[in-house]
């Protein structure tokens, strides 16, 4: 080969891997194994957001911060486990302890491949598609899987990151005490 042929196609590699960074996923090293949610001592930042975001089978969904607990788990289908966490999670969604409490898990990845997953696990929480990135600019994704807890105020109740032992009995204790906090009382507006 000549050399200049080889300068611009070395050229050409860094500058889509420089253009396509921000694209490019941070997968959990694999640690200890999936940890239980617990919440976070001191103040909650504010998580505010009101967002219509697809919906696998179909559809859209409207996801709002201030609609009362939420759980948030960043996922996609072929990071590793991510059958376990789905089904986890996805059981634990709809068991009768958890009523009122609302769960979606947000892909990245393609409507047509993230369908496909979907159907063949037979999930039935909601997997909400941000290619767009509109939710991760309020709540991260640093790295996958990244869970999310908010509270019944809007704020930020937890954020962890890798695989969560959904079924652990600290971690239904967690998003059973969370889902009977009362609201944050607001300071009065001084008028």
């Amino acid at each position: 080969m000549r050399l200049p042929l080889v300068l611009a196609l070395l050229l050409v590699a860094v500058i889509a891997v420089l253009a396509l960074r921000r694209d490019l996923y941070s997968i959990q090293r694999p640690g200890p194994g999936p940890r239980p949610l617990e919440l976070t001592t001191g103040a909650r930042p504010a998580a505010g957001f009101d967002l219509v975001l697809p919906v696998v089978p179909v559809g859209m969904r409207r996801v709002r911060s201030a609609d009362g607990p939420l759980l948030i788990h960043y996922w996609a289908p072929w990071e590793h486990h991510s059958r376990d966490q789905a089904r986890g999670l996805d059981s634990l969604a709809h068991s009768a302890g958890l009523a009122g409490f609302r769960v979606a898990m947000v892909c990245f990845d393609p409507f047509p491949s993230v369908a496909r997953y979907v159907g063949r696990q037979r999930l039935r929480v909601p997997v909400l598609l941000d290619g767009r990135r509109e939710l991760a600019a309020t709540l991260p994704c640093p790295s996958l899987p990244y869970t999310y807890l908010i509270d019944r105020s809007g704020r930020i109740a937890l954020s962890m990151p890798g695989e969560v032992a959904w079924w652990d009995s600290t971690s239904i204790a967690t998003l059973r005490r969370l889902a009977a906090e009362p609201p944050a009382r607001t300071a009065p507006n001084p008028s």
